[in-house]
């Protein structure tokens, strides 16, 4: 029984650890978010919830439901080649906030440099 407890714990272990994201190519971004975006550069897509992005300047809508609205958030930057991003509604004044996302260890990430809808 206390072998099956400790595997049970180290398979717990290695699956919570925090994997750094897989870049599509030389050039590209890489942006995850917990709303649908709904257009890239001025075109509309499908709703998606990551998106391998070019490293020039960007500017994405993605849509923040609530219970009576739904909100469009517009995020323009420029984007650096190899980074991650990720927009999250996690404790910001806005509904949305873009973050560059950068892997600390095994165990950690820090969402850096917040950035806040233009729109």
């Amino acid at each position: 029984m206390k072998r099956i407890i400790i595997l049970m714990c180290v398979a717990i272990f290695l699956s919570a650890c925090v994997q750094a994201p897989v870049f599509k190519e030389e050039g590209y971004a890489h942006i995850k978010s917990n709303y649908p975006i709904v257009s890239v550069n001025g075109v509309e897509v499908e709703p998606l919830y990551t998106l391998d992005i070019a490293a020039v300047e960007n500017s994405l809508v993605i849509v923040y439901h609530t219970y009576r609205h739904n909100y469009y958030c517009t995020f323009t930057w420029t984007t650096e080649a190899n980074t991650a991003y990720e927009v999250t509604d996690q404790e910001n004044k806005y509904p949305l906030t873009l973050f560059r996302w950068a892997r600390a260890n095994a165990l950690w990430a820090s969402r850096l440099e917040p950035t806040d809808p233009v729109k």
